[in-house]
């Protein structure tokens, strides 16, 4: 290996001191002369290019709310000499600041077309050919108003996955935000709603960002809150419930035996220990009618939205009809 290597070595000094070798040199030196000639003399050429120009608004008082947003840039299509173009677009970030006293009044702020094209062109340089612009004019509301706080409303369909529950309602992280206009709407306006959340098959407490509805002429902050789902898993319970006797006449009543019946049912895991469901079990005095023998069915009556598959152990009970 190490003669191999000694060998590459001889041979490369023998070439380095060819004529051969001086030649290629040459002709490499030449080549890079020549591509630099050109890429000056095409500098010199005119040439069209487009530009993404941050647009920046100064000296906005700490009062002003803007209604309708101002854009974060404008594309802006130049033509002008290959080294002013390589100067505006390379050696610096095209930025046009703008100054918010000088276009604003009386809760407009309004760039005519020519004078965004003066402030390009004092921007960009004053010999550039500004062939297009994203923008022909800008006009922008705004408000002194501190504004009004609102309260938001969720809008959602969502749906647990097998064995979980939402065991209330998805609420807004941000209960209030705060609207702003340049006319009379802002009095009109007493809460917000988000766009509809949907989400099927949760398993978990989850946080959703959405938009909230926009209103015309009207700004709202924050335009998107957190939706907050909460959900937790299904665990099994039982429990003892008191039968209560519907439809009794006055002048009678019926003795349940017993007057208790257990009931299973799931629930959320963080109310396994509650025991102020409202679950109520009944009998209808109207089924003594239709039976035979001492026996009444049983039947849920009411309960509440955070039971699943509420069942009744028992289907009847025994009863005794008492007259007084």
């Amino acid at each position: 290996m190490a003669h191999k290597l000694e060998n590459i070595r001889t041979d490369w000094r023998r070439f380095k001191s060819s004529s051969q070798f001086h030649n290629v040199l040459m002709f490499l030196v030449f080549v890079a002369i020549a591509a630099v000639f050109w890429f000056i003399i095409a500098l010199n050429d005119s040439v069209t290019k487009t530009f993404r120009v941050k647009l920046d608004i100064q000296n906005v008082p700490d009062t002003v709310t803007f209604i309708t947003d101002p854009p974060a840039d404008i594309h802006v299509t130049l033509r002008d000499k290959g080294t002013n173009i390589l100067r505006s677009g390379v050696v610096k970030n095209p930025e046009l600041n703008i100054n918010f006293r000088d276009y604003s009044h009386d809760g407009v702020f309004r760039l005519s077309s020519s004078d965004l094209t003066a402030e390009l062109k004092a921007d960009l340089g004053g010999v550039a050919q500004i062939s297009s612009t994203s923008i022909d004019s800008l006009k922008l509301y705004y408000t002194t108003s501190p504004g009004r706080r609102v309260p938001v409303i969720v809008r959602s369909d969502v749906s647990a996955a097998s064995g979980y529950i939402i065991p209330g309602a998805p609420v807004s992280v941000q209960r209030f935000v705060n609207v702003f206009s340049f006319g009379d709407e802002i009095d009109t306006i007493h809460s917000v709603v988000t766009q509809k959340l949907v989400k099927k098959d949760l398993s978990q407490t989850s946080v959703f960002n959405v938009r909230l509805m926009p209103i015309q002429n009207v700004k709202i902050v924050p335009a998107v809150v957190d939706i907050r789902v909460a959900v937790e898993p299904l665990v099994h319970k039982e429990s003892y419930v008191t039968v209560n006797a519907d439809n009794v006449p006055s002048g009678e009543s019926l003795l349940l035996f017993p007057n208790k019946v257990p009931v299973s049912f799931y629930v959320p895991m963080s109310r396994f220990n509650d025991e102020s469901f409202p679950l109520e079990v009944v009998v209808d005095y109207n089924d003594t009618r239709a039976t035979r023998g001492s026996r009444i069915p049983v039947k849920v009556h009411s309960k509440s939205d955070v039971l699943v598959n509420v069942e009744l152990k028992t289907d009847s009970v025994e009863y005794t009809l008492v007259k007084h």
